[in-house]
């Protein structure tokens, strides 16, 4: 056996214990009862607290509406207050447990940069660029372009890197295959056209494969800029969904669900063992993570291996990639429903997934829904200014909560600033059209229409 392989191991068999599981119980069951303590108290004592409010701000006028009409608006305050903040307190208790630290290991494999490119002219030069000042003392780039019809090849064959050329667009999964197939480091990483890499990404991804249980390591991926209102936004979504649901993952059961695209590192061993990436769903990322994670493998996050990616600019680019996403992840949710509360992956299979998939797309139903009929209800009421206002106040103080649920992970990421704190107080809009575009991919996936990269 090599050095390499020796210190590397690549078969999760040789683990001398099993990684799916929670590992800190008490901290874990501490932060769950002080979540369900504060949903109960909010149950309680909110609709009188409210009740109380409306009447100092509109008098006795507010009890002229009929008592149905304001047990909606009670209701769907409470269940959505209830459903977004008791679940962040859990998370928040959940990525305060100790890290575990990892050993570190002064052996640095050889490492395969791949990068898969369609059509990227404008971004491809930069993201090069960034691969090429890598501080790693070994490691190839190949640049996988997939057919491109524009200046993308021209501006790759100005650089010193392994190009392999596909005279037709095949799809992001075919260009990562090649890619694999030529690579020739132990470990493969992966990041996008479009993306810069911070130049430590690949030691702090390395250091997590001395674990022979660990199969991929995740970076971060944060937007490159955040100067516009749509930027501001993703940014805030990108920091949430991994300082918070990430971290809280990784800290409460040693794995995480999805290896980004733009920052995951591989062992070459398990892409070969899973057959390699799968063209099955339009979420190839999220599917090779489950079925690593099927054979018995997990991936680990890596906080501070960031990947900087071009987020979109315009309504227009973000709904194709959100609809492309979200139906991608319904696509691996069905492809891997057998994990569905299974022991197979721990805490990810037993609680994660099935949170995500219920809560993400229920709530998405549940908030269109009131959009849908709050109209109606405003028509429809006695007094329509008044449960017009009556509404506004609810949502105000639900942007606050939303403000509040933004400004927290920002702060654990240290990207706080003046303009990201005030944007998180206008988040509602945004979060209105994901949800929407959840549903449009739902009724998309159940229609069976043809998929599109």
């Amino acid at each position: 056996m090599n050095q390499t392989a020796s210190i590397y191991p690549s078969r999760a068999a040789e683990a001398t214990d099993t990684p799916f599981r929670i590992r800190y119980p008490a901290g874990v069951l501490l932060s769950a009862l002080v979540s369900i303590i504060f949903a109960v108290v909010i149950w309680s004592f909110m609709p009188a607290w409210v009740d109380s409010l409306n009447v100092r701000l509109w008098g006795e006028a507010t009890h002229s509406f009929p008592e149905w009409m304001h047990k909606i608006l009670d209701m769907f305050f409470l269940i959505y207050l209830v459903g977004s903040l008791v679940p962040f307190l859990f998370f928040i208790g959940l990525t305060m447990l100790p890290q575990k630290k990892s050993k570190r290991n002064s052996f640095l494999p050889f490492v395969s940069v791949i990068i898969p490119s369609f059509n990227e002219e404008e971004s491809i030069a930069q993201c090069i660029e960034s691969a090429m000042a890598l501080d790693y003392p070994a490691y190839e780039i190949i640049i996988v372009d997939d057919g491109s019809r524009d200046l993308t090849l021209p501006i790759i064959e100005r650089y010193d890197v392994s190009v392999i050329r596909l005279s037709t667009n095949r799809g992001k999964v075919e260009a990562l295959n090649r890619g694999i197939e030529k690579a020739k480091g132990e470990i493969i990483f992966f990041t996008d056209s479009d993306s810069s890499l911070d130049p430590k990404i690949l030691r702090y991804l390395v250091e997590g494969f001395t674990d022979p249980t660990v199969g991929a390591v995740a970076g971060m991926v944060l937007p490159k800029r955040h100067n516009s209102y749509l930027l501001k936004m993703q940014t805030i979504e990108y920091i949430y969904g991994q300082s918070i649901i990430k971290a809280a993952q990784f800290k409460s059961g040693g794995a995480v669900s999805i290896c980004p695209g733009p920052a995951t590192a591989f062992r070459r061993s398990v892409l070969l063992e899973t057959g390699g990436y799968k063209s099955r769903t339009l979420a190839e990322d999220f599917d090779i993570t489950l079925e690593m994670m099927e054979l018995g493998y997990r991936a680990i996050y890596e906080p501070r291996a960031v990947s900087y990616t071009s987020a979109m600019t315009k309504w227009k680019g973000l709904k194709k990639q959100r609809l492309r996403w979200s139906r991608g992840h319904l696509q691996v949710y069905r492809e891997h429903k057998g994990m569905m509360f299974s022991d197979v992956g721990g805490p990810i299979t037993m609680f994660w997934l099935p949170w995500s998939l219920f809560i993400g797309y229920g709530s998405a139903f549940l908030e269109l829904f009131f959009l849908a009929i709050y109209p109606i209800l405003v028509i429809i009421s006695a007094l329509p200014l008044l449960f017009l206002q009556l509404g506004l106040l609810y949502m105000l103080i639900l942007e606050c909560i939303s403000a509040f649920q933004g400004i927290i992970p920002l702060m654990q990421a240290r990207m706080l600033t003046p303009s990201l704190a005030l944007a998180s107080f206008t988040t509602q809009p945004y979060r209105i059209f994901l949800s929407y575009m959840r549903i449009v991919a739902y009724t998309h996936e159940i229609q069976d229409r043809k998929n599109t990269w």
